[in-house]
């Protein structure tokens, strides 16, 4: 804590103790009526309450006015601390790109489960989610908002757990947080199902900033049926482009030349890929975590903070008492 104009405060010392110290002189009688015989009067109980009170009333008027003073000096002066801020912002953007289709329920439900231990743990780094089947759909765009990532989390995990049933409102809603926008308009039979090409463009696509660490985790059983937009290939190689690595993990049930796509995939960019039947999902979750991640320190920034509010306050209860003293010494 600091003060910034401290001769404020010498100032309004030396005027206080003038005030506590420097007597008036009493001045002779000039105006009024003058009493004799007064001596009986003074003598009286009544007459001497009534000058404790005035005297006592004086004191603490004066006090009062002096304390006043002084914290209108300190408030003048400027009472204030200095902070030198930095701040170390983690520069590494993590999306989870996730196929739906009923094939990589279970995939995707243990998954969601360790991403939520694994997002409450990160600081500064933007996280985003990304759904696909037929098209893609952006459930969380990328943000710094973990409370809000969790609560999606929760809500997706409650889709996944909800089945279809057409009669009822309230299930319905649940399970089209995820579904409803993920089924082609003109007919699944006609678009496809589980088209990760269209999903990982979707997901590579939304990483805005060159400079940042860029990560895609992608669940899929790698089985499209139907043509997408673009191609795994294209997909590949955009991702290879702009330095985004995709961290893929198969369904337990995975054809060979499914998985072979996407171990050809991570390797290339950089990531890794994870069989569901051999790796516990919480172990990828935490390899996933341990990644490289840039990190930057902000220039420090100083920043000069004044606190009138722990000094206003005394001002305000002091004011009303001055008035009730002033007040009652009229006796």
């Amino acid at each position: 804590m600091e003060i910034m104009y401290p001769e404020i405060i010498i100032f309004a010392l030396i005027f206080a103790l003038l005030l506590l110290f420097v007597k008036r002189k009493e001045k002779n009688f000039k105006n009024g009526v003058i009493v004799a015989n007064t001596k009986y009067v003074k003598n009286t109980k009544y007459y001497k309450n009534i000058l404790t009170k005035y005297k006592i009333y004086s004191v603490l008027i004066k006090i009062i006015c002096i304390a006043l003073i002084l914290i209108s000096a300190v408030l003048t002066a400027r009472y204030y601390t200095i902070y030198n801020f930095g701040e170390e912002i983690n520069n590494r953007d993590i999306v989870l790109c996730m196929d739906i289709s009923s094939s990589v329920n279970d995939l995707n439900k243990d998954l969601i489960n360790s991403m939520k231990n694994t997002v409450s743990k990160l600081k500064t780094e933007r996280f985003g989610v990304v759904v696909f089947d037929s098209m893609p759909m952006s459930v969380v765009p990328l943000t710094t908002d973990y409370n809000y990532v969790l609560y999606t989390l929760d809500k997706m995990n409650k889709s996944l757990n909800t089945k279809y049933n057409p009669f009822s409102t309230t299930g319905s809603a649940e399970r089209d947080f995820l579904f409803a926008g993920v089924k082609s308009t003109t007919g699944d039979e006609e678009r496809g199902y589980s088209l990760v090409s269209d999903g990982l463009s979707f997901c590579a696509s939304s990483f805005k900033d060159k400079e940042r660490t860029k990560i895609i985790i992608l669940t899929t059983d790698n089985n499209a049926v139907g043509n997408g937009i673009t191609t795994l290939e294209d997909a590949k190689n955009y991702c290879k482009t702009n330095n985004i690595k995709v961290f893929s993990v198969g369904t337990k049930d995975i054809y060979e030349e499914n998985k072979d796509e996407l171990v050809n995939l991570s390797v290339e960019t950089g990531g890794e890929y994870y069989d569901f039947k051999d790796y516990s999902i919480s172990d990828i979750a935490k390899k996933i975590s341990s990644t490289e991640k840039d990190t930057i320190v902000k220039t420090n920034t100083t920043y000069v903070r004044d606190f009138p509010d722990k000094i206003l306050p005394l001002i305000l209860i002091m004011l009303p008492i001055l008035l009730i003293l002033e007040w009652r010494i009229r006796i």
